[in-house]
């Protein structure tokens, strides 16, 4: 995951974020290869936190609608990331598990993503062994008045998929 923070210096603590996914895949045959394209990233939006002394938090719902809590400020809208599982599997069912959480690190205090989902819930590749999935997920900064530095905040973090 990547995240793009920049601090600046005034009564209330900002923060601009950028949040791209970068997550590793693995098939789960040697036999079998199995590809997952990117179509949106998962991305946080690029938003401004009011005051790092309280937790602030984007969340993306696996609908794609998203919230934030009080102290964030949205300079650009988040989207639940979209990929495109191409595999030799023709109609057969797959699920997906994605890690309890994931700690973005950077230039400043850590972000932690959490509540990842995977939609839809009932995951089917079609004829062509294609299917498409949403990731979304929650994204909370540390709060105590940890500050954030310019640059990126990323971390890569393995989902697995089973035939």
């Amino acid at each position: 995951m990547k995240l793009f923070c920049k601090d600046k210096s005034h009564i209330f603590a900002t923060c601009l974020l950028w949040l791209a996914a970068i997550i590793g895949f693995f098939p789960t045959s040697a036999h079998a290869q199995i590809d997952v394209v990117e179509v949106t990233p998962l991305h946080f939006g690029e938003i401004v936190i009011r005051d790092t002394n309280a937790v602030a938090r984007v969340t993306i719902q696996p609908s794609g609608t998203y919230n934030y809590s009080a102290n964030v400020y949205l300079h650009t809208p988040p989207t639940r990331g979209e990929y495109l599982l191409q595999s030799p599997n023709f109609n057969e069912a797959y699920t997906i598990t994605v890690p309890g959480s994931a700690t973005l690190t950077g230039p400043g205090g850590t972000f932690l993503l959490d509540n990842m989902a995977v939609r839809p819930n009932v995951l089917v590749t079609n004829g062509a062994g294609e299917d498409t999935f949403f990731l979304s997920g929650r994204l909370r900064s540390q709060g105590g008045g940890i500050g954030y530095g310019d640059g990126v905040y990323n971390n890569t973090f393995t989902i697995t998929i089973n035939f």
